[in-house]
């Protein structure tokens, strides 16, 4: 999970998409499941993690569609379905696989980073409940990976005499 910054701390950065893949999982009711992370901003935060790094935040959005068989279907609910809380809904856990190879999206930010990020289902809820087009209405739990590289010019380099005042001070 990432972690909270308050955004509007850092600066806004433009970034071009280097592929945003969708990722496929076979569900064990025969339902093909697509998902595919988008980031919709990124920012530059005024801070260094430990190796020096710049500290990047980002908002993404998670999409889902899927395919799946007509005897599966069932009447569109009304009102429809929105809800991501299991608690709203009788539910069943199902099991999944991913289909193909790992997928990464690969984002470079126009201060030369790099960020390969993953997204990850970790748990698929079937409810009983049918979206617009008839599908089962499914809740999708996920969490991301995230790999960052840095170019060595925005590197921060630690401060060798405070580092040393430091050393002093616990003597």
């Amino acid at each position: 999970m990432q972690t909270q910054y308050d955004l509007s701390k850092g600066e806004a950065i433009e970034f071009s998409v280097k592929s945003e893949p969708w990722v496929k999982y076979k569900l064990e009711d025969g339902t093909s499941l697509f998902g595919r992370l988008v980031i919709t901003k990124i920012v530059r935060m005024n801070e260094y993690d430990a190796s020096g790094q710049p500290v990047y935040a980002w908002l993404s959005q998670n999409l889902f569609s899927t395919l799946c068989s007509k005897d599966l279907k069932g009447t569109p609910s009304t009102p429809p379905p929105t809800s991501p809380d299991p608690k709203d809904f009788n539910v069943s856990p199902i099991d999944f696989e991913r289909i193909g190879g790992e997928q990464w999206n690969i984002y470079e930010f126009s201060d030369g980073s790099l960020l390969r990020i993953k997204l990850e289902v970790t748990n698929v809820l079937r409810t009983d409940k049918y979206t617009f087009d008839g599908d089962p209405y499914y809740i999708i739990n996920t969490q991301t990976v995230s790999r960052i590289k840095v170019p060595s010019s925005l590197l921060k380099k630690p401060n060798l005499k405070a580092s040393a005042q430091q050393k002093d001070f616990y003597r």
